[in-house]
């Protein structure tokens, strides 16, 4: 007998990215009504054999006018917003980067701001905190220190007020050193495992730097976990992380252990300031809220 309650609906940006290729197979394995919100030019290597299974609405979160439209046509359940001017620090077009990260969510937001969604989750960054030399904890003061990194902070302060102001259940995860499939092949992990498989060195900043690394499947968890609680968790900002923080030269070692096979290292390449020293986080409060 086929289930008679209607499908949940969730509206997603950035789909095509990292975090949401892997958050929409699983959103479709629980059934839910997968509604994508993408730019022409989006590479869709991650999602192209799954595009069949979700609806796909092409548009810039620039242009306010076409995404009402779209956002009233598809009246979500849920809108999880994952867009972003990429954070790789070779990227320092900050117009760019408010454009995208500002303008884009303000637009998102007046935009769902009549729909009675059960809630809005925004997507923030470790690197909103700056440089810290303590595990962060969401009510630290942020302290960013790149373009990139101001623009999540000033968009986590945009929708906290807006759900304020409008009394919108709207929420900010930020996750922290996320890793796993459909990861870009020039990040750390994904760079190291295919000098390990080519039999090439691998380069390695100096210094003791330590990350919280989190597997994908764990952070999609945490989003899904999160929808289920929907407005219980209104207002909340949550890292996303173990706990546990490693070096690369950790992660290295054990990557050695997994595969019987070592290569040379070189510590050649230089550390950049706006690199966070340490990103281990406190995760009580995510905890607490779910």
């Amino acid at each position: 007998m086929k289930d008679i309650l209607p499908r949940k609906s969730v509206l997603i940006t950035g789909s095509a990215g990292f975090i949401g290729a892997n958050l929409i197979r699983k959103l479709l394995s629980l059934n839910y009504d997968v509604n994508l919100v993408l730019r022409k030019s989006s590479d869709l290597w991650r999602i192209r054999e799954i595009l069949n299974k979700v609806k796909a609405y092409h548009v810039d979160l620039l242009n306010k006018k076409k995404l009402t439209k779209i956002v009233r046509k598809i009246n979500p359940n849920f809108i999880i917003h994952l867009a972003t001017y990429s954070d790789y620090r070779k990227q320092t077009d900050a117009e760019k980067m408010i454009d995208a990260n500002i303008k884009s969510a303000l637009n998102l937001l007046l935009a769902s701001k009549n729909i009675d969604y059960k809630l809005f989750i925004n997507t923030g960054s470790s690197s909103e905190y700056g440089v810290k030399n303590k595990p962060m904890n969401e009510k630290d003061c942020l302290k960013p220190i790149s373009f990139y990194a101001v623009t999540k902070a000033s968009t986590t302060f945009l929708c906290q007020v807006f759900a304020n102001e409008y009394k919108k259940p709207i929420i900010t995860l930020r996750p922290f050193s996320v890793f796993g499939p459909y990861e870009e092949e020039k990040r750390f992990i994904p760079t190291i495992i295919k000098a390990v498989i080519e039999n090439k060195s691998i380069k390695l900043t100096p210094g003791n730097q330590r990350r919280d690394f989190i597997y994908i499947d764990d952070v999609v968890d945490i989003y899904i976990k999160a929808l289920s609680y929907g407005k219980k968790l209104s207002g909340e900002i949550l890292n996303i992380g173990t706990g546990i923080e490693y070096t690369n030269d950790e992660v290295v070692q054990t990557l050695f252990k997994v595969t019987c096979k070592k290569v040379k290292i070189k510590t050649s390449l230089r550390f950049h300031l706006n690199q966070i020293s340490i990103s281990k986080i406190l995760i009580t409060k995510y905890k607490a809220a779910v």
